[in-house]
């Protein structure tokens, strides 16, 4: 018997959801921005409502205490023992990526992207007057996987400063193996490159036998080679509370990241700052019972999908994100057919791959079904490829 109910469906247009209200009154299911439709754990929203007890909302420091639940987490649930030294409170991941880019290497040097991506990774170089040189993703037997072989080239052969990734993999719901990101981490070693590694999605693992596993804990001298991006709001499910770390071991682009964060990157929300530490110190069955229903959710999505001849899609491992190809379907603009038959999807353009569309399925289950039952409309009236 689940302690938490992930059923339940609410109305989220009454509090302006951002995912709830692009569509305006259409009647378009959305399964497009990252961010769930089941209620926030209880013992977050107590925290919430303890802090506020005290009358005064005001601008506040980083907590000491948050800073404690936050290294007894990493050590905990990954043996990455954090020094206090190592941590910048930053708003959220996406301010967190244009600064490490812009703090690493000058003007005009190159950064690697692997493609697709979530879309704010695609504007940092731009931003921040760097090089964007991307690397495409290669889909071999079912997954996602990198293109070392190109990865290196383009390291090493070009301005490339840093490496930007995506672990667990946003949008294709990749969890790389640590074979995978030992063999990434040694290619920038020895380039010189440093990597920028986004770990947002680290609570959502899909197989049993499959764990996320923070790149910096892969021994010191990758730790001093990169960045780490992370925040418990995708697990939790408070997209809406903001707050982040950048774990910086290396002190000359902790500096660095420091003076370039500086001036710009707004103060964190003082409720934000108790829903982390709840989080960070959550010894309930939350993330079990989330993943399972998660994972019951990605199993109907996909053996629909398996059964229409026009899309297909790899094994989701992480996240709760499904990177569909449409281009079976021959349509100038995939969003806008799907839009046509009630379906609110992120468009694959956005992420660098015209053709695709990504599927957030973290909603009820009679939510999703609805929407599944949508999709295969969408799939049999749709015009054949020439």
């Amino acid at each position: 018997m689940r302690i938490f109910d992930f059923d339940t469906v609410y109305d989220r247009r009454v509090t302006a959801s951002s995912k709830w209200v692009k569509y305006g009154e259409r009647d378009v299911l959305p399964f497009w921005v990252a961010d769930m439709d089941f209620a926030t754990p209880d013992f977050i929203l107590d925290a919430i409502r303890t802090r506020l007890e005290h009358p005064v909302i005001g601008y506040t420091e980083l907590p000491e205490e948050l800073i404690g639940a936050f290294i007894d987490w990493a050590e905990r649930r990954y043996a990455w023992r954090i020094h206090p030294d190592w941590l910048i409170p930053i708003t959220s991941l996406v301010p967190g990526l244009n600064v490490a880019v812009r703090c690493v290497g000058d003007d005009g040097d190159g950064s690697v992207v692997m493609t697709p991506i979530y879309p704010p990774f695609l504007k940092t170089a731009a931003n921040n007057h760097r090089e964007q040189i991307r690397s495409p993703l290669q889909l071999h037997d079912d997954r996602w996987v990198m293109d070392f072989d190109d990865i290196e080239l383009k390291t090493r052969d070009s301005s490339a400063r840093t490496v930007m990734l995506s672990n667990p993999q946003n949008p294709t719901g990749r969890i790389y193996t640590r074979d995978e990101l030992q063999t990434l981490a040694e290619i920038c070693l020895r380039s010189n490159t440093v990597i920028v590694s986004d770990e947002i999605h680290w609570g959502i693992c899909l197989e049993p036998d499959l764990e996320h596993i923070p790149l910096a804990t892969l021994g010191d001298e990758v730790d001093e080679n990169t960045i780490t991006l992370i925040s418990h709001t995708k697990s939790y499910n408070i997209a809406g509370l903001q707050s982040a770390f950048a774990v910086i071991r290396n002190p000359a682009i902790r500096e660095q990241f420091e003076a370039a964060k500086s001036g710009w990157m707004g103060s964190v929300s003082p409720l934000a700052y108790s829903a982390a530490i709840a989080a960070y110190s959550d010894d309930s069955m939350w993330l079990d019972e989330l993943q399972a229903y998660l994972r019951s959710n990605r199993d109907v999505l996909t053996s629909v999908v398996s059964r229409l001849p026009n899309l297909s899609m790899a094994t989701v491992e992480g996240t709760h994100l499904a990177w569909i190809d449409a281009r079976q379907i021959p349509v100038r603009d995939h969003a806008a057919y799907f839009e046509s038959h009630g379906l609110g999807f992120s468009d694959g353009v956005e992420f660098g791959a015209s053709g695709f569309i990504r599927f957030n399925f973290a909603t009820p289950q009679s939510v999703l079904k609805r929407g599944i039952s949508r999709l295969e409309a969408a799939s049999a009236c749709a015009p054949v490829a020439d």
